[in-house]
């Protein structure tokens, strides 16, 4: 049990767990769902049809770096276009047909083109046939034959091109022979005729370059061919391509811890509670002002030992706690402080214990013909005398509408000139709309926080403090179990009935909540039990 002295946290960014931390946490669960996946994955492999993958490889010589035709001016960039137009080439529906001649028609090149896809590759000039089929021989099959029908078309086209060239030179070789006999004719009349004699000569040279121009294309087209240099046959394969159960059970396997990881930081995130005294802090932006002790864990016995034994663990908790708040309270120049928490849950208010009647009380408090010496009850506390209590009071027809009338104000008043500290105890924050009615009218608010309370419920009570304006204290951890020194816990009770129920209000404003396990209130503590510190005035 320590004293708050550290200033309020500033605000974090992440409150939940880390990822490894939440996959750890649900270790089990994330290996189980892996698991799954995987034998899923295996299992739907068998509801995949069988396909085998044949692959052919087709190694290009690009005409223009090869100097066919006399264009030797290829470069890197024109190389990598020449294999990208040459896989459009061999994609094309003229492919296809050329290769469904081939097959002798078993296959339409429709069904071929569903079948085949061909790939160019981005650093080498090759091209890369890859064809799928029931059977690994017609998966060979049907690829060899869309590559052997690229490569006739190829020929085909390099032919026409060497065709188209020669002919040309041929009309030109033509011209120059027309000119060499002309200049001949004009020799034999004049045979000392230099011009013409010049003109044979010059149309003789051009007409034997254009010759030998000639034999050299017919010569290339006859070395390129198809311009595959090397081709790489498609061989039957001897696995088939799907299913592969291994590969996906391991994909399936992979999805499945990514998905279950997911969620399981999720549900960690969502499950995230304040099992240790710190805990709380970041998420209520507010210091530690006490942690009262488990009264199991430290051996405390009877209904309330925090009061019959004021020496005892649980005792000292509270002189710890009420020393804080008297801190806190200094620090805002305050006198008022209202006690909450965020939820209900199982404890005991020192009103029933008490046995103090429900009224006449605060409420009544709002006739000024009403004494205030007969609100005041009295609870005694060993050691230290009676401890000044006002109980709740007669039960307004409309009591969160009380909270907000000059009569509410004028009872807080009157109690607050006779007290030099009051605290008030009041229902869960989230559950009952009163505490925020009471909540801004007076000076601090102390929250209790109990072991496995959500920190999602402590930030939501956050936001819905901030709205109300005034400032939070700071925190109270309640049934903080001292034997592990790490596992906490805090009960807050909440009733309407007259009788003890098994959900009963933590303490009322004499010092702090109450830990452990005890007695459920009576109907005085239905919302708020206001009291004056031991000595007033």
């Amino acid at each position: 049990m320590e004293p708050a002295a550290a200033p309020a946290p500033e605000p974090q960014d992440q409150l939940g767990p880390g990822l490894l931390e939440s996959v750890w946490r649900y270790r089990w669960w994330v290996a189980a769902a892996t698991v799954l996946a995987a034998l899923a994955g295996f299992a739907a492999s068998f509801l995949q049809a069988t396909v085998y993958e044949a692959e052919a490889r087709m190694l290009l010589t690009d005409p223009e770096s090869s100097g066919l035709f006399g264009d030797d001016t290829g470069s890197n960039s024109s190389g990598e276009r020449f294999v990208r137009n040459q896989a459009a080439s061999a994609d094309s529906p003229k492919v296809y047909q050329r290769a469904a001649e081939r097959l002798d028609g078993r296959l339409t090149w429709e069904e071929i083109q569903e079948r085949v896809e061909v790939r160019p590759s981005t650093n080498v000039d090759v091209l890369t046939v890859l064809g799928r089929a029931p059977t690994p021989e017609d998966a060979a099959e049907v690829t060899n034959a869309v590559a052997r029908a690229y490569q006739d078309l190829r020929s085909q086209a390099v032919q026409r091109r060497a065709d188209e060239a020669t002919a040309e030179l041929e009309e030109s070789i033509t011209q120059q022979r027309q000119i060499i006999q002309q200049a001949e004719a004009r020799l034999q009349s004049d045979p000392e005729n230099a011009r013409a004699q010049a003109e044979r000569d010059a149309a003789v040279n051009q007409l034997m370059s254009f010759q030998g121009r000639v034999d050299q294309i017919k010569v290339d087209a006859a070395l390129f061919g198809s311009g595959v240099e090397r081709f790489t046959q498609a061989r039957p394969p001897e696995t088939p391509a799907q299913p592969r159960p291994g590969r996906n059970s391991a994909v399936a396997a992979v999805l499945g811890l990514l998905a279950s990881s997911a969620l399981a930081w999720w549900r960690a995130e969502q499950s995230q509670s304040a099992d240790r005294r710190q805990d709380a802090a970041p998420v209520l932006r507010a210091p530690l002002l006490a942690q009262v002790p488990d009264f199991k864990s430290v051996g405390a016995t009877g209904l309330d030992p925090a009061r019959s034994a004021p020496h005892s663990p649980a005792g000292e908790a509270y002189q710890f706690l009420m020393s804080s708040l008297e801190h806190a309270l200094a620090q805002v120049e305050g006198r008022s402080v209202i006690v909450t928490s965020a939820g209900p849950g199982n404890g005991k208010t020192l009103t029933a214990l008490a046995g103090v009647a429900s009224t006449p009380g605060l409420t009544d408090l709002a006739d000024d013909d009403m004494p205030l010496e007969g609100c005041v009850a009295s609870v005694d506390v060993a050691g230290r005398g009676p401890l000044p209590l006002v109980p709740c009071g007669t039960r307004p027809a409309n009591a969160a509408g009380f909270f907000r009338t000059p009569g509410f104000r004028k009872s807080l008043a009157r109690v607050t000139e006779h007290a030099d500290l009051v605290v008030l105890d009041t229902p869960p924050l989230l559950t009952v709309a009163d505490t925020s009615a009471i909540a801004g009218h007076v000076d601090g608010i102390v929250v209790v926080v109990t072991k496995g309370t959500p920190l999602k419920t402590l930030e939501e009570m956050r936001e819905r403090l901030e709205f109300v304006g005034t400032p939070v204290l700071g925190y109270v951890f309640n049934r903080a179990d001292t034997r592990s020194g790490t596992s906490y816990g805090y009960g807050y009770g909440y009733g309407y009935t007259g009788e003890a129920t098994s959900n009963g209000q933590p303490s009322p404003a004499s010092a702090s909540k109450a830990g452990g396990n005890g007695h459920s209130p009576s109907r005085a503590a239905w919302w708020t039990d206001p009291a004056g510190k031991p000595s007033p005035r």
